[in-house]
């Protein structure tokens, strides 16, 4: 799919927009689609201090929530429904590559990680906003209408305008180093607006066993506001001056403003039943014309009058002998045409047919002064920053001429045609090192079955245990030799987890598979708080031995000399391998059983002998033999990964297909540690 040219001024372009954005392996390259975000996300005037935009926001989604309320009839509070849906699927998504392997150890990173994991319900089947939305969708009749969740981009009855801030939402959240800010300060406009005012509707109007006090509690943003305004308050702590995140607020409200208005206008207009129909003949048109040749009504064929326009073909419907004005059940058109045993049986949904149904009802009364009103002068948008520059295109770069400059462009979450082609080739590379005479390896088992793996696993467990019990008499390395393996350690420690970066996405996070992936993630990342991070406890571990090294993402660190350029190898692929979370899913799971399971029970316990000989802290080599182990830590995580991934693939493609995956799966597993091979030229 190529990006949409948002410079056409064609508002459907937010769908195509919508959905581009959406796919977390598509080429985000700078070029035009950043350059038009960027000239969109401009804030109209007012007030930038945060007590006065605190204000305005929550005073405008009261009005707004009182205003909705009287939005009372079912075909209002579905469109409602409908209309509100673009955003609400995608809770928090806009905050997806905000946290990086490159930056996870930063208080920042802390507070939007924290914010995610609660919009996307970190590990919870069910728990994510989305599946909650979902779940209202299906209260109002509408589940059909996202399956799959790309067809709500081509739903007509969603207006273009309901696409636009989600779009842009997600579009700005793939340019995180360009946007931050923005992302930050619309994350905190939404939440605190909280439940967007046109769903207080749908609450009141629904039956209200229907959608439980719970899925309200999880529409409701509010809750985490506080964490939202302290995100933005560390972001000014370390940008001091920088007042993007303020008019990104007043943007947000802008757009919501213009949102809203529209919305109440639609929503008043759905309530008129000659509306939705003129809507539904009108979007079935194209089709109908083919079979209706031959039917004819004053003087033309109904294709004929199909290509006239909605409203025309409505009033000569209403006069045709096929409606009984007032009296549905007794027109043709529902008894004898549509309904069973009809030419049209099965033409027309239920949800049509409870259309033609309320119009054939309506003929004759008179229509709500409401719906008729005409649709209110779009609200303006003025910015009242100072012009930015175009970004020029992006002049073609060469690709990372080392291990160590890859590591650190790989850090980035920002991509580029070079180094998206590098992470692909060296992955490629890797896993075909990886590959070379698999089938000599035992472990894991060769072929899969359900139960096989958790049996595995804890033979895998008590090999480790008999491994160390029997390396006990070893002599503990010397101090140096100790001091010097952590070192060379640090690249891949103070990126843990960073295999599983793809699955931050919002895409993948939610659903159950991704699920269990973030959560490993999150735990690696400390849930959020600082003292349990794992790169910060890597970093204590290494000021003990003396040494305090750059930031992680920064050249220094890649370039410091006490590293070897070996020690970089690894943690490269894990970043270029992390960039294509679907391509090479299966590898993804098969490393991340092996690097789960690679310390439990013996590698950890002599890390810790060996650092505690010499007195240093073992509480990196602690946590991880905790929280990795078989039993209900990140090894059986990781099992259970594999055997619904597998399980689902034999229900759904065949036991060959899991075959295939599982093969697959095995190369990833030994990509931990690959055969000893020259590496290729791109690599060294």
């Amino acid at each position: 799919m190529n990006p949409p040219d948002l410079g056409a001024a064609d508002p459907a372009a937010f769908r195509a927009l919508y959905l581009w954005a959406d796919d977390p392996e598509h080429d985000f390259w700078p070029g035009p689609v950043q350059n038009d975000v960027r000239e969109l996300i401009a804030a109209g005037p007012g007030r930038l201090d945060p007590g006065g935009l605190h204000h305005e926001v929550t005073e405008w989604a009261g009005t707004q929530t009182s205003r909705f309320r009287t939005r009372t009839g079912l075909p209002a509070i579905r469109r409602i429904v409908l209309n509100c849906a673009p955003l609400a699927l995608k809770a928090g998504a806009w905050l997806q590559w905000l946290v990086g392997a490159g930056n996870a150890d930063r208080q920042l990173s802390m507070h939007v990680l924290a914010l995610y994991a609660e919009d996307i319900g970190v590990g919870r089947p069910g728990a994510d906003r989305a599946a909650h939305f979902r779940r209202l969708m299906d209260d109002a009749g509408l589940a059909g209408r996202i399956v799959p969740e790309d067809r709500l981009a081509d739903d007509r009855q969603i207006a273009d305008r309901s696409f636009r801030l989600a779009a842009l939402l997600l579009a700005a959240s793939r340019y995180p180093a360009v946007f931050a800010p923005e992302l930050l300060g619309a994350d905190l406009c939404l939440r605190w607006v909280g439940v967007p005012p046109p769903l207080h509707a749908v609450r009141d109007g629904l039956d209200q066993h229907a959608a439980t006090a719970r899925t309200w509690t999880a529409l409701d943003l509010a809750a985490s506001a506080d964490r939202s305004l302290a995100a933005v308050r560390t972001y000014l702590r370390d940008n001091p001056g920088d007042d993007r995140p303020w008019r990104a607020v007043r943007w947000t409200l802008d757009e919501l403003r213009a949102w809203s208005d529209e919305l109440y206008d639609l929503s008043g207009r759905a309530l008129d039943p000659a509306f939705e129909m003129a809507e539904l003949l009108r979007h079935r048109a194209r089709e109908a014309r083919a079979y209706h040749h031959d039917y004819r009504l004053e003087g033309r064929t109904l294709a004929e009058w199909f290509g006239t326009g909605a409203d025309q073909m409505l009033g000569v419907l209403a006069r045709s002998r096929l409606v009984r004005p007032g009296r549905p059940d007794a027109s043709p058109l529902l008894r004898d045409l549509i309904g069973p045993g009809g030419p049209m049986f099965r033409v027309f949904s239920p949800e049509d047919l409870a259309v033609i149904r309320r119009w054939i009802a309506s003929l004759g009364e008179t229509a709500t002064p409401d719906a008729a009103a005409p649709a209110p002068a779009a609200r303006p948008v003025v910015s009242s920053a100072p012009e930015l520059a175009r970004a020029p295109e992006a002049a073609p770069e060469a690709a990372p001429a080392t291990v160590r400059e890859a590591y650190r462009r790989l850090l980035q979450r920002d991509d580029s045609p070079a180094v998206r082609g590098y992470a692909l080739d060296y992955t490629r590379g890797w896993l075909e090192r990886s590959r070379a005479g698999i089938g000599r390896m035992k472990s894991p088992p060769r072929q899969w079955e359900p139960g096989t793996l958790r049996r595995w696993l804890r033979d895998q467990h008590d090999r480790h245990d008999e491994q160390f019990r029997a390396g006990g008499s070893l002599a503990v390395p010397p101090r140096e030799r100790v001091i010097d393996t952590f070192v060379q350690l640090a690249p891949l420690n103070l990126i843990d987890g960073g295999w599983l970066g793809g699955f931050t996405d919002h895409r993948h996070a939610v659903r159950d598979l991704g699920r269990v992936l973030f959560a490993t993630y999150w735990d690696e990342l400390g849930n959020g708080e600082q003292p349990l991070n794992h790169p910060l406890i890597y970093r204590d571990l290494m000021r003990e031995m003396g040494l305090d090294l750059p930031p992680t993402a920064s050249r220094e660190f890649a370039e410091w000399p006490g590293f070897r350029d070996e020690s970089f190898e690894l943690p490269v692929y894990w970043l270029a391998l992390s960039r294509f979370p679907r391509t090479f899913l299966p590898e993804t799971l098969g490393l991340n059983l092996a690097m789960e399971l690679s310390g439990v029970g013996g590698t950890y316990r002599r890390d810790r002998t060996a650092l505690r000989t010499h007195g240093f802290s073992s509480r990196y080599a602690d946590v991880h033999n905790t929280i990795d182990n078989v039993a209900t830590g990140h090894s059986a995580w990781a099992v259970d990964a594999i055997d619904c991934h597998l399980a689902a693939l034999a229900e759904r493609s065949g036991s060959q297909a899991a075959a295939d995956a599982w093969l697959r799966i095995r190369t990833g597993f030994r990509s931990l540690r690959p055969p000893a091979r020259r590496a290729p030229a791109h690599a060294r």
